[in-house]
């Protein structure tokens, strides 16, 4: 009886982003979660690797770096067809895999390649699909999904009936996945050669020389419209150097061409989750929270004590920014912290 209650009640699938090959950072993320989701599902975790040739060096790469984690499977499936990401390819292969075993959830970033062939895959398993999620509770098959709808403003909460369960998850929503694990690696044999390839990347267009991935940045420091004109955001550049860390701003300072927009976060920008994120000028609309509220440490610095964006903010600061910045970067710079 008590080897019955242990009996791990199906996989979850995981599918490994990469690109040049490597993986791309924001998949620890989405296995952190399905962890949370195995064990409310008395599950296994299986990561799953797509890629063109077997024994190519950046296959093996990829497996590499997903070795160390703790999760209870690697899954590799090897077809020149799957050189290049294409949706038709992704989502036959994965509705492949789900045939093969008692699969409970397929989960995918809220990316790109996520949002583009995950519906695909669940109009051909005829199941429902959750996009952007940041949260689940209950337990077994009572699982609740949260996700933020009309930018953030509320919090809508999804049951699925349909099994398995398709979701896209939200970057930077979930802790990254721990090391330490041991996982086996197996090796799934999937016949490409009928599918007709539709859809396919003909190339990626990477950010311009000098560009910032803020989504991989430690301390960020972020300015707004507070700052009151282009010439003033320096005092933000500044204050990022000083700390050793990132410079980002809100819409509005983008839109109005302070910055590039490689460096706007927000709903319509970047999803960060830094250790520190300073906000300087920022009001707090909902949009720019929602890229930014799950910091580790939030410092919020406004003259308005109303401002939403204390709602959020770890610690306050209320008072002039002109005044208080290079306080922080004398300080920082006595301190010797970059």
């Amino acid at each position: 009886m008590e080897e019955e209650e242990n009996k791990m009640a199906g996989k979850i699938l995981v599918l490994i982003e990469h690109r040049e090959g490597k993986v791309l950072d924001y998949n620890w993320g989405n296995l952190g979660f399905a962890v949370t989701l195995a064990n409310k599902l008395n599950a296994e975790v299986s990561a799953v690797i797509l890629s063109a040739v077997i024994l190519a060096q950046d296959s093996a790469s990829l497996v590499q770096s997903v070795k160390s984690k703790k999760i209870n499977e690697i899954i590799t499936v090897h077809d020149p067809k799957l050189e290049k990401y294409s949706p038709d390819t992704y989502a036959y292969v994965m509705q492949n895999l789900v045939s093969q075993g008692d699969i409970q959830v397929v989960v995918a970033g809220h990316t790109s390649i996520g949002w583009d062939f995950l519906p695909k895959l669940a109009v051909r398993l005829n199941v429902g699909l959750v996009s952007e999620v940041n949260g689940v509770e209950g337990e077994g098959e009572n699982l609740i999904f949260k996700r933020q709808v009309y930018n953030g403003k509320l919090v809508e909460k999804v049951r699925v009936k349909s099994k398995p369960y398709l979701l896209t998850v939200e970057r930077g929503g979930f802790p990254d996945i721990e090391e330490g694990g041991t996982p086996q690696v197996s090796n799934v044999s999937v016949d490409l050669s009928q599918i007709e390839v539709r859809t396919k990347i003909i190339e990626y267009v990477k950010s311009e020389k000098g560009g910032v991935d803020l989504t991989k940045s430690s301390i960020i420091v972020s300015g707004g419209r507070g700052l009151g004109k282009k010439e003033n955001f320096q005092i933000v550049k500044d204050l990022a150097e000083a700390l050793g860390g990132d410079y980002a701003a809100s819409r509005p300072v983008v839109d109005n061409e302070w910055v590039e927009r490689d460096r706007q976060v927000g709903s319509s920008g970047k999803t960060v989750k830094p250790k520190l994120y300073l906000a300087c000028g920022i009001s707090g609309a909902i949009q720019h929270l929602s890229g930014m509220k799950k910091s580790d440490v939030i410092v919020a610095l406004n003259k308005d004590p109303d401002a939403p964006i204390f709602g959020v903010a770890t610690y306050g600061v209320i008072g002039d920014l002109f005044e208080v910045i290079p306080a922080l970067i004398e300080e920082a710079k006595k301190q010797g912290v970059h």
